[in-house]
């Protein structure tokens, strides 16, 4: 197994990897709000601005070091703040199953 550095990886995912909507999953945005629907499980979910753009980002196949890149640009966190946060998004969309992680 390759190693990595910290500057590499957060705490779970490589800053390589990227992720994709599962297909049963639709989402819109309104004013400073996404709404995610799983129309399987028929639930809701609602993210925040910040996790709204981040989805957005994830889900057009961006990686997450341009994930979070972006990020920094848009809004005004710490880098440790945006990662943590996306990587506790990231656990809470994966463990929802409403993306999966992107193989290449």
């Amino acid at each position: 197994m390759a190693s990595t550095t910290p500057d590499e990886m957060l705490r779970k995912h490589l800053l390589a990897d990227r992720f994709r909507a599962r297909p049963h999953v639709v989402w819109a945005r309104h004013a400073d709000t996404t709404v995610l629907m799983d129309a399987e499980a028929g639930q809701y979910y609602t993210l925040n601005e910040v996790a709204g753009r981040a989805w957005d980002l994830l889900v057009a196949g961006e990686p997450l070091v341009e994930v979070l890149r972006c990020l920094g640009e848009e809004y005004e966190a710490s880098a440790e703040t945006l990662e943590a946060d996306v990587e506790a998004l990231l656990e809470r969309l994966l463990g929802a199953a409403l993306i999966d992680r992107v193989t290449l």
